[in-house]
């Protein structure tokens, strides 16, 4: 790609319609002209015999040559719209691409940003999963230090270990349990007279 400090490539349109290229020294045709806006070099076409520059209407000719050979290039509509708004709807396309262009330039940050925005989200769910963690563990603590829930508890304790015993009897005595799954009360507690 030719730096934007370098001089254009100066080429002369003869009233021929001939294009000769100043810089070396020889006729050139669309597609050429084509091919260095393609790689970005400047290029200037002027009148040969007036100076009048002829860039502008150079290059809707390669672009009309475009359209010729590759059949759709510029659809049908856009002509259209180009013919009927001329400028304007250059404009307007202008301003497309550029926001297009934007669009394209800033996907990276929008991108970056997004991805905080999620783990910011992230790291507040896991503060919350804490905070709940936390309510859940004292609520827990203060129901098993209650003085009837410890009292429940060795109640049901007694119960699993007198029903262990039985089981444990019946087994060594070759007996099986009766058949009505009755469960015999546990053995009073001193514990259990002061409610």
């Amino acid at each position: 790609m030719v730096a934007a400090t370098h001089m254009p490539r100066l080429v002369k349109r003869y009233s021929n319609r001939k294009l000769y290229d100043t810089s070396e020294s020889r006729y050139v045709t669309l597609d050429e002209i084509s091919r260095w806006v393609k790689a970005g070099e400047e290029v200037k076409i002027v009148e040969n015999e007036s100076g009048e520059d002829l860039t502008a209407v150079t290059f809707a000719q390669i672009i009309l040559e475009e359209e010729r050979k590759k059949n759709g290039f510029l659809s049908l509509p856009l002509l259209r719209n180009l013919i009927q708004h001329g400028e304007a709807a250059l404009q307007g396309i202008a301003a497309t691409v550029d926001r297009g262009m934007e669009a394209i330039r800033t996907a990276p940050e929008r991108a970056r940003s997004r991805v905080q925005e999620l783990t910011n989200v992230s790291d507040r769910l896991g503060e919350l999963q804490h905070r709940v963690d936390d309510v859940v563990r004292r609520s827990v603590e203060a129901v098993t230090s209650h003085p009837t829930f410890r009292q429940e508890m060795r109640r049901i304790e007694r119960t699993i270990q007198a029903l262990e015993a039985r089981v444990g009897r019946l087994r060594s005595n070759g007996s099986t349990p009766p058949s009505d799954d009755a469960v015999p009360p546990p053995p009073p507690d001193a514990g259990d007279h002061a409610r």
